[in-house]
């Protein structure tokens, strides 16, 4: 391999290695507003169940639960693609990266 070779293999493992790290942060944001969801419907759950208002406490659940259901599809959608494109070629990634910016 000529250097010329090595240095556009190492360009193409950096640009990945970037995409990665980016993905993976939003990764993370995704999952801290998860907990932070939860825990907010936690607190309405005990607050609730607190105030003996049955209704409420029946009603609740299924809106958290569809909302929970919501969050975990969005999820495995983000992580779906984040896998497509990293799978996809690097020329490829810099063309679609840019215009998510």
């Amino acid at each position: 391999m000529s250097s010329v070779d090595d240095e556009r293999r190492l360009y193409e493992c950096a640009r990945k290695y970037q995409i990665i790290v980016k993905q993976f942060d939003q990764l993370v944001e995704m999952m801290d507003d998860k907990k932070k969801a939860m825990r907010l419907s936690k607190r309405r759950r005990m607050f609730s169940n607190s105030d003996n208002n049955l209704s409420t406490t029946v009603t609740q659940p299924t809106s958290d639960s569809q909302q929970n259901c919501n969050n975990d599809e969005a999820f495995v959608q983000t992580l779906t693609r984040f896998l497509h494109e990293l799978r996809t070629d690097t020329t490829e990634l810099d063309s679609s990266t840019r215009t998510l910016n």
